[in-house]
């Protein structure tokens, strides 16, 4: 759920709230198996839940707060089209002139990675493993690619 955490920390900043507005949960979680092997360490599957952030009493803009998602969202969480994931969903209960409580739904899809370490809680396929995310090398150049591009004669 490190999504979830990372946004309601930044709520928490950008949007001048205190702990006790706030109530952060995941809903509605399912894990779904994926078994890839990434070089460095496997993805055994992705977790895809709901994350609910509940704000009381909030007394400032609430196109601010919409815009502070989804400035979040655009940030954080770029591949949130590509694995399909529903926009956000606000309700807002008006408490007064002043204030309002306001409920966001947002659907999160997080990796579930780990790498081997001989000290880790983790056994799977007869070594010992620990919970991070898997280093991805990239490459800086290409060589051996000689030949020519799809349909050139």
């Amino acid at each position: 759920m490190k999504k979830l955490t990372a946004l309601t920390s930044f709520l928490l900043q950008a949007a001048n709230l205190t702990k006790e507005q706030v109530l952060s949960v995941a809903d509605r979680g399912e894990t779904i198996p994926t078994g890839r092997d990434l070089g460095h360490g496997v993805e055994l599957g992705v977790f895809k839940y709901d994350a609910l952030i509940q704000v009381e009493a909030f007394n400032g803009s609430s196109s601010e707060l919409l815009l502070l998602v989804m400035s979040w969202l655009h940030d954080h969480d770029k591949d949130r089209d590509h694995v399909g994931l529903a926009d956000p969903e606000v309700d807002a209960s008006l408490n007064d002139d002043f204030t309002a409580d306001v409920d966001l739904a947002i659907e999160f899809e997080e990796p579930l990675q780990m790498v081997p370490d001989e000290q880790g809680p983790i056994l799977f396929n007869g070594r010992k493993w620990r919970v991070a995310d898997v280093p991805i090398d990239v490459a800086e150049e290409l060589a051996g690619m000689d030949g020519k591009a799809h349909g050139e004669q």
